[in-house]
């Protein structure tokens, strides 16, 4: 563990940092060091970084580790109370992997932005300045976030629902065509074609695009932008992958997709895995990170 102090004033703050890698620590050191009014603490390991958290309650927490989703895991239960903000140094393909809950207050930044001189330094400002800004409306501001939050839960389980008991319902209409043809050599001509306009009008209602467009109206109301963000992202996907990600993007299981599709779990996961190449993910990234991300 390393200290500095930087403070040209008397209401110093401090900043703790924890990195794993000496050399990258080394860098961030100097990138910090003609920045004024805060004191630094460097750490290494994940127990004295909780260990400093609690003792000293920073102003701001730095972070740069081999797995720093394991570190943001560890460190929730210690940094939201008092509310502490975290700086993300990584990589840019792991941002978009990186997880955290409605309660912390998250930053990030492309550790590929450190060799330049003054970024670093300009970020912490920005988060300090934003930390220390007075905000009469804060409880409302809170408020609306838990209700965003809960809003958005709300959505995606009654989309969820949605899906099913559509799919549900095209199930039993196909089931009931199948139940009418079997009885074609049973019943006389005029009948016949009675029955055989029955399932056209089945047929009609059941197709594939017909359940698409109506997944899409409601799946759009609830996501709004995400299948054009996806589009113009990835403009050669066909309507079964864009069907996919936003199963995906609802957090469907493999079980929920292969139902709705009617589909085996090995088809799933054989169509995940080819989307997954496709979408040119990194190969430590997992799909549903990925498509997550994306608005």
């Amino acid at each position: 563990m390393r200290t500095k102090s930087f403070s040209s004033g008397h209401d110093a703050q401090t900043i703790v940092i924890g990195c794993d890698n000496h050399a990258t620590l080394a860098v961030i050191l100097e990138r910090l060091e003609n920045c004024t009014n805060y004191n630094l603490i460097s750490v290494v390991r994940v127990s004295d970084l909780i260990r400093i958290i609690n003792s000293v309650h920073p102003a701001l927490i730095i972070l740069n580790y081999r797995n720093n989703q394991l570190v943001q895991n560890n460190l929730c239960d210690f940094i939201n109370k008092p509310k502490m903000p975290l700086l993300y140094l990584t990589h840019k393909h792991e941002i978009r992997s990186l997880k955290w809950d409605l309660k912390s207050s998250v930053f990030t930044m492309p550790l590929e932005y450190l060799h330049i001189q003054n970024h670093l330094a300009l970020r912490v400002n920005s988060v300090l300045i934003l930390k220390d800004q007075p905000n009469e409306d804060s409880r409302e501001r809170s408020f609306a976030r838990e209700s965003i939050g809960k809003n958005f839960l709300n959505h995606k389980k009654n989309l969820s629902r949605y899906v099913l008991e559509l799919d549900q319902k095209v199930r039993t209409l196909r089931k009931v065509k199948d139940r009418i043809k079997g009885i074609y050599s049973d019943v006389n001509d005029p009948t016949r074609q009675k029955l055989m306009s029955i399932v056209n009008s089945i047929k009609t209602s059941t197709t594939d695009s017909k359940h698409w467009d109506d997944f899409k109206i409601y799946f759009e109301s609830t996501t709004p932008k995400f299948l054009d963000t996806l589009s113009s992202i990835h403009p050669d996907l066909t309507a079964k992958d864009i069907k996919y990600c936003c199963y995906l993007k609802m957090s469907m299981s493999n079980n929920d997709i292969g139902h709705i599709l009617g589909i085996n779990n090995e088809s799933v996961r054989t169509h995940k895995y080819r989307l997954k190449k496709k979408l040119d993910i990194p190969r430590d990234e997992t799909l549903q990170n990925y498509i997550k991300s994306i608005a």
